[in-house]
């Protein structure tokens, strides 16, 4: 009806309410959540990068195969008197590095003795020549080996070049003869040569123990593993398993296999995969790789990564590179070790975890005789108590052949 002009009626309230501004607060919350996902998304993807690079760190340190020799980071300062001086070129070359050790110059060997003076780039050591000839000026490196070359140059030890018949192709060996019917057979580590092995064979020898040191796939005399990588004994035990079969068909009733770093994983997994390793005598190892991962994990930690990206690393690296770190985890069925075992392991190993070795001899302290040497690192136990390994050496060999002959004799 129409409004009657002298009784207007009151105007009616809006019941809408007043839109909200852009920048109010659903606004700055949206804005807050798009910041954190782009935070969240741009850190996964950090995360992923470095573990993928340093899935390629393993790769490139652990995997690849390496032959070349070590540079030379120390320069001859002065030399005479029973002593030389060195300074660092290059490099992080412990200079104090205890025990005894081998020198390597271009034109000669030495070796060095105890140290005398000593700062952080600058050592005066007792020093004796061995062979040709190092002068003042010439580039150097250290050498743990001690004897350099083969059993001949090094120890005037009368030997044979041989070559063990292998899947993977000829492997050439160095046999030294002795009597018995228990040979020793050495292998030697990841990227390093049989010279490696020639501290303990010097014990070996002195026993009048036969002796083969061999090499195995990824060698440079041997043909590449199909995988082209080191695999830690996963496809190298197959190797060793056509040394013992030379040592068996050549006169031996019974083996000694002697391991070092690497070439413990590949004497270990010898133990668990052949069908001849009740022929086994006897097991040395020194600071073996008794499993792959912790190895990595330790190499981890002396560069201070998380354990969640070294974790991711590892994981990538199974899927980029094919490892299995199941199958290079030993310690896992070290009750299926039935040779008595001397273990040897430096506690300042900084390549291979001690630990490892502390499991296998907590664990299996029925069969394993444990020397752990204080300060020796990565296959330096010698280096560092000569005396105490080749006495150890020595006294199990002793043991394990007097076994052994007891038991062939009991037999007969």
């Amino acid at each position: 009806m129409p409004q009657d002009p002298r009784f207007p009626m009151p105007a009616k309230k809006s019941s809408s309410k007043p839109a909200a501004s852009p920048s109010g607060g659903g606004g700055r919350v949206q804005r807050v959540l798009l910041a954190l996902a782009t935070l969240l998304v741009l850190a996964v993807g950090a995360f992923v990068g470095l573990a993928w690079y340093y899935a390629g760190q393993i790769e490139a340190g652990a995997l690849r195969l390496d032959h070349e020799q070590d540079p030379f980071e120390l320069r001859v300062a002065a030399v005479g008197d029973g002593e030389i001086t060195l300074v660092r070129e290059a490099g992080d070359t412990r200079l104090d590095e205890p025990g005894i050790l081998g020198l390597v110059g271009p034109k000669g060997y030495g070796r060095i003795r105890d140290v005398r003076e000593f700062d952080r780039d600058r050592v005066v050591r007792g020093y004796v020549p061995f062979d040709g000839e190092i002068a003042t000026g010439d580039l150097v490196r250290f050498d743990k080996a001690w004897f350099p070359g083969d059993p001949a140059r090094s120890m005037k030890i009368r030997f044979e070049d041989v070559q063990v018949r292998a899947k993977i192709g000829d492997l050439p060996a160095w046999y030294v003869p002795g009597t018995g019917d228990t040979w020793a057979i050495l292998v030697h580590g990841r990227t390093a040569s049989r010279a490696e092995t020639l501290r303990a064979l010097k014990t070996v020898t002195e026993l009048k123990l036969p002796a083969l040191v061999i090499t195995y796939r990824n060698d440079p005399e041997v043909p590449a593993d199909p995988s082209g990588y080191y695999q830690f004994g996963v496809t190298e035990w197959q190797d060793l398993e056509a040394a013992v079969k030379y040592a068996l068909n050549n006169g031996a009733d019974h083996v000694v296999l002697f391991g070092f770093s690497m070439g413990g994983a590949i004497v270990t997994n010898f133990l668990y995969q052949s069908k001849i390793s009740d022929e086994v005598a006897g097991v040395v190892l020194d600071s073996p790789v008794l499993d792959f991962s912790r190895t990595v994990d330790l190499a981890a930690e002396e560069r201070r990564l998380p354990q969640a990206l070294t974790d991711a690393a590892k994981l990538i690296a199974s899927l980029r590179f094919g490892i299995d770190w199941k199958a290079t985890n030993y310690l896992s069925r070290i009750e299926e070790i039935e040779a008595p075992v001397l273990l040897i392991h430096g506690d300042a190993d900084k390549s291979v975890p001690v630990s490892t070795s502390d499991q296998l001899a907590r664990e299996r302290r029925d069969l394993v005789t444990y020397l752990r040497v204080p300060a020796a690192g990565h296959v330096a136990s010698w280096n560092v108590n000569p005396d105490k390994y080749d006495a150890s050496v020595r006294d199990f060999l002793s043991k394990v052949a007097v076994k052994t002959a007891y038991t062939l004799m009991s037999a007969r």
